[in-house]
């Protein structure tokens, strides 16, 4: 039977952020992100909001308009990740651009508002969807200490 306690996240994890490792294996790094807090999902409506708005100015007479929750794909993409960027990500660790230099934490925030880099918003998703997470693996773990 299913425990309740692995469907919950540790809330001050989820709000103060918590380093994850993403990527394939043998290709990884590290993004210290916060979880889906209320401040992420409201930035995420705003900016879904303001993105349909945007779209239906364009809309031709007889055409169907846009929602916040039925725009087309790339357009959501888009707002996850400028979403992420302004809400969850608080820092990258070991990610390298083309040039050899570390990735800054304010570089990787704009590859994930430019819409340009749907896999690092798709790895900072899976982050933001981990943090507070492993909180009864490591409850069992103590346990046995």
């Amino acid at each position: 039977m299913a425990k309740l306690s692995a469907f919950s996240r540790d809330r001050n994890r989820v709000s103060q952020g918590e380093e994850i490792e993403v990527g394939p294996e043998g290709n990884t790094f590290f993004i210290t992100t916060r979880g889906f807090t209320p401040a992420y999902r409201d930035t995420l409506y705003a900016l879904r909001l303001a993105e349909a708005r945007d779209l239906n100015r364009s809309v031709r007479a007889g055409a169907g308009f846009y929602a916040p929750d039925t725009l087309p794909p790339s357009n959501d993409d888009l707002c996850q990740g400028k979403a992420l960027a302004q809400e969850c990500v608080l820092g990258v660790k070991g990610l390298e651009g083309d040039d050899g230099q570390d990735l800054t934490v304010d570089a990787f925030r704009d590859m994930l508002s430019s819409g340009e880099y749907p896999a690092l918003v798709t790895l900072s998703l899976m982050a933001a969807g981990r943090v507070g997470a492993e909180r009864e693996e490591q409850a069992k773990a103590s346990e046995g200490n």
